[in-house]
């Protein structure tokens, strides 16, 4: 080899310093290289012949990319170096530029990975790739790269080894099917296009491919760290986004998944020929001279590799209806479904219900996008439907999920052709990623794509109304099922009306499910008036095996007014915000206090018609029974009285509730309404035992109202129903918020017989009350009368009772019909037992003149103010007058008492007449 001097040498280093002045020069990033050594050489790249750089030296070009961007062009090549010698070939002998038909030689750069390499070791072949920018052009068609050495003879001490001009019939692209091996920083990943998709909607392209990615590393991948383009046969790119199902996509080594992109492009742009490119951030420093001491850095993507797409046409997204539509999620396949559609009115309104139906049909679990759905109609109008159903919606292997969708479009647009829209929002991903930590990050947040997935036909089809006593089949995300509307009632509430739907749910499937806690609404006047439900359950056990059933009563509050023809039940599964606990298990109805509803998983809906109330009748003198399970009794009316007042009358009537259950049970609590024959209501209020009773028990139940006294009485009825409260039987304890199972009972009512004498018993019912014997007695000249009496009281204690609300009122009238009187309370003022003594004064000055006569008891039943008469009898009074002795005593003329008065006895006058019956009628006993 031939040898120069020293200053050459050095002047050699000056040369080669030159080349790189002005050029850009790309700062050593941590995480970015390109690997070449493991991808085939392109054929039309084989046929060039190596160039020789010094003996035992030679270099082949094996790879071309082309990054084509709006702002420039990057151009990649690798050269595979063969040194065949023993000794090691230095890089700084030789240097390659490019040049196009339009420009000018331009030095090639090493990529950062590869930048400190200085050397090709003896016996080896190594493959360096180099960049260059290419500003506005764009063509590799014809382009050189040449090869230079050093040689100090010439003028420039340059010298051109060889040239590889690329066949214009080159591509840099990978073909259809095939995939490759790219090294991006330390990830060794393998690259496979698998599907393209073009859709046509909003005027304009939207494209959807599936990348196949291989992670061939020892590490994961938790983000793509390459940026992949949809390149036009024009070269216009338009960078891709990835959906959403692929946001937060990771890849463990050894795994493969499918990463989704989307992009929208121009409706014109012609979609033969496409290519997808890869490329990848790293930092570029342009230094300004050999001088400076300070440079600039910015991001650059380098081309790692492009694929050939297949040609397509614009995709046909309409899926007939009825019919199932399958989409692919991150390799997953999902059968999608608009299993029903039903159209209500309200108002002015079409309201659409439909059911859509999900199924994972693949090996693994998935989480779908957030779709959004709309409804479009024909007249180009677009009507969002919001749900949360489909946002995070997982699905594990053949899992399917039913849910509903509901949305208002003005009737007065045309219903029979609608389509639901289901589009998919891209993921909210950087347009400009670098993996590079040292340079400054510009990413900027991109808009989001919105992506057409399906449009569903929606069938025009009326709701229809269910019938009483008719099984509607269903489907939901529970199970199948079967449900029966058994009873509809409309009963009074105080100034409302309530409602009671009594459904039957059977479990049509083939397995046992496990029922949710439910909660929701029934609608009427076309949907425009909604009242929530309580929901008592039968039955507390919520599973339900196959072909059992359960019965659920669902209670509403509506106007007393309003037209109640057609109702809407709808209920849900409810979701406990204490805890986040959907479908909770442990109680059958909802608590509003830490519940809501699962709007977005509908249980029921359930449209009913024309449905007249029923509510049994139930003739005076017969009974009816409760059929609630740890309820069942026999209950009958013992008596009704009217009790007439001056300004009111109180209608009371006691009922005989048997116990029916096999065990010590606690009786069902009752609401009771009197109504009379012009359909007006009063609110009773009903007095019964908190007490448990044993098989065949008896409780006396009492019911009560206060009425005008304008009111005809003589066909009363009495609602009676079993209590509820906040979705459950009401206890002793708690207020009642309606009833169920109501009954209209007619109504035998009576008048208490007056007994002419008071020694009879007199009913008190469950008491029993009667006079055995009573006398007055009277001194001449004193101003009181002593009265003496002796009762008979007792009890049936068959009944179990609630607190007893009578009073025995006893009133005594003297001969000169003036009145007193004592109220009795059972069980404090009257003692249990026979010939139970009892004594009071009459005090007035009026008895200083009087000389014995008779007294009248009046015997009172007192409820609420008002009295019934029971009995009435007078008895006599003795009188002892006093005696002035003037005369001689004798046997004949000295008299004890007076003889017109009768001897003190306590057997009543039998023979005398009865007063009048009417309540508080003083009648003078001296007058008989």
């Amino acid at each position: 080899m031939k040898k120069y001097p020293a200053y050459l040498v050095v002047l050699a280093g000056m040369v080669a310093l030159s080349q790189t002045i002005n050029n850009p020069v790309l700062a050593a990033p941590t995480h970015l290289s390109t690997t070449q050594s493991t991808t085939s050489t392109s054929a039309s790249l084989k046929a060039l012949s190596s160039i020789s750089l010094q003996s035992g030296v030679s270099v082949k070009v094996t790879d071309i990319q082309l990054a084509s961007k709006n702002t420039g062009n990057i151009l990649t090549y690798t050269l595979s170096y063969t040194n065949q010698t023993s000794s090691p070939y230095k890089l700084m002998n030789s240097f390659s530029r490019v040049k196009t038909t339009h420009t000018s030689p331009v030095k090639g750069i090493p990529i950062p990975d590869q930048k400190d390499q200085v050397t090709i070791s003896p016996k080896s072949t190594q493959a360096i790739t180099y960049y260059v920018d290419m500003k506005k052009d764009n063509t590799l068609a014809s382009s050189q790269i040449i090869m230079y050495g050093w040689d100090f003879n010439s003028s420039n001490y340059e010298k051109k080894l060889g040239t590889f001009t690329i066949p214009s019939t080159y591509s840099p692209a990978i073909a259809q099917g095939k995939s490759k091996k790219v090294t991006i920083g330390n990830l060794l990943l393998n690259l496979k296009p698998q599907q393209l998709q073009i859709v046509r909607f909003n005027n304009k392209l939207y494209a959807r491919l599936a990348l196949q990615v291989t992670n061939l590393s020892t590490e994961g991948l938790d983000r793509p760290p390459y940026h992949t383009y949809l390149q036009s046969s024009n070269r216009s790119n338009f960078e891709m986004q990835l959906d959403y199902a692929s946001r937060d996509i990771s890849i463990q080594p050894g795994e493969t998944k499918s990463i989704g992109y989307i992009v929208a492009i121009p409706a014109y742009l012609n979609t033969t020929n496409m290519l997808l490119q890869i490329t990848s951030n790293t930092a570029q420093t342009d230094t300004k001279s050999e001088t400076s001491t300070t440079s600039t850095t910015t991001d650059i993507e380098l081309p790692i590799v492009a694929f050939k797409l297949p040609k397509v046409s614009p995709s046909s997204l309409t899926v007939p209806a009825s019919a199932s539509r399958k989409i692919t999620v991150d390799g997953i396949t999902i059968e999608t479904q608009l299993k029903k559609a039903t159209i209500s009115t309200s108002g002015d309104k079409a309201v659409w219900t439909m059911q859509f139906r999900v199924k994972n049909i693949g090996n693994q679990a998935v989480l779908l996008p957030t779709y959004e759905a709309s409804i479009k109609t024909i007249e180009g109008y677009t009507f969002p439907i919001n749900t949360k159903a489909l946002t995070n919606l997982a699905l594990k292997p053949l899992q399917e999920k039913q849910i509903q969708l509901s949305a208002e479009i003005p009737a007065q647009l045309k219903q029979q052709q609608l389509l639901l829209q289901l589009l998919e929002s891209s993921a909210p991903t950087p347009s400009n990623t670098t993996t590079n930590t040292q340079v400054s990050d510009r990413t900027q947040e991109s808009s989001p794509i919105i992506l057409p997935t399906a449009f569903y036909m929606i069938p025009y089809s009326q709701e229809q109304n269910q019938s009483a006593q008719t099984e509607y089949t269903f489907d939901n995300n529970v199970g199948s099922f079967g449900v029966t509307l058994e009873s509809f009632q409309r009963m009074p509430w105080a100034a409302e009306d309530i409602v009671v739907a009594k459904i039957r749910l059977r479990n049509a499937g083939t397995s046992s499910v496990t029922l949710p806690t439910l909660g929701g609404s029934i609608k009427a006047q076309n949907n425009r008036i909604s009242s929530p439900v309580q929901i008592i359950a039968e039955q507390a056990d919520n599973s339900l095996d196959a072909g059992q059933s359960k019965v659920y009563y669902l209670v509403s509050h509506f106007s007393a007014d309003l037209d109640l023809s057609q109702l809407k039940i709808e209920l849900y599964p409810t979701v406990d915000t204490a805890n986040n606990d959907t479908n909770s298990t442990t109680a059958n109805t909802t608590n509003p206090n830490t519940n809501s509803l699962d709007s977005d998983n509908p249980f029921l809906s359930l449209q009913v018609g024309q449905i007249n109330s029923n509510i049994a009748k139930i003739a005076p003198g017969a009974s009816f029974h409760i059929q609630t399970t740890g309820k069942k009794a026999e209950i009958k009316e013992r008596r009704t009285m009217m009790y007439e007042g001056t300004s009111q009358k109180i209608a009371y009537t006691e009922l005989e509730m048997k116990s029916e259950e096999k065990r010590t049970s606690t009786p069902a609590r009752l609401v009771a309404y009197y109504k009379t024959p012009n359909n007006e209501y009063y609110e009773a209020t009903v007095n019964q035992s908190d007490k448990s009773v044993g098989p065949d028990g008896k409780n006396l139940i009492t019911v009560w109202s206060k009425l005008p006294t304008s009111i005809n009485t003589s066909g009363l009825t009495l609602y009676l129903g079993e209590a509820i409260n906040d979705g459950k039987l009401s206890t002793a304890t708690t207020t009642p918020t309606g009833y169920i199972n109501a009954v209209e009972l007619g109504l035998n009512k009576q008048t208490p017989p007056v007994v002419a004498s008071v020694s009879s018993e007199m009913e008190l019912f469950p008491y029993r009350f009667a006079i055995t014997g009573a006398t007055g007695s009277l001194a001449e000249g004193q101003e009181s009368i002593a009265l003496n009496m002796t009762y008979n009281f007792s009890k049936d204690n068959t009944y179990n009772m609630g607190t007893y609300g009578h009073n025995l009122i006893i009133q005594w009238v003297d001969p000169s019909g003036q009145m007193q009187e004592k109220t009795m309370v059972p069980g404090t003022d009257l003692t249990l037992g026979k010939s139970v003594p009892y004594s009071t004064t009459l005090n007035s000055n009026v008895y200083k003149t009087m000389k014995g006569g008779r007294f009248l008891i009046n015997v009172y039943d007192e409820f609420e103010g008002e009295r019934i008469l029971l009995g009435t009898q007078s008895y006599r009074i003795d009188y002892t007058a006093n005696i002035v002795n003037t005369q001689p005593s004798s046997p004949v003329d000295n008299p004890t008492t007076n003889p017109s008065v009768p001897p003190t006895t306590s057997p009543p006058d039998s023979s005398d007449p009865s007063p009048s019956t009417k309540p508080n009628h003083s009648t003078d006993p001296s007058a008989k």
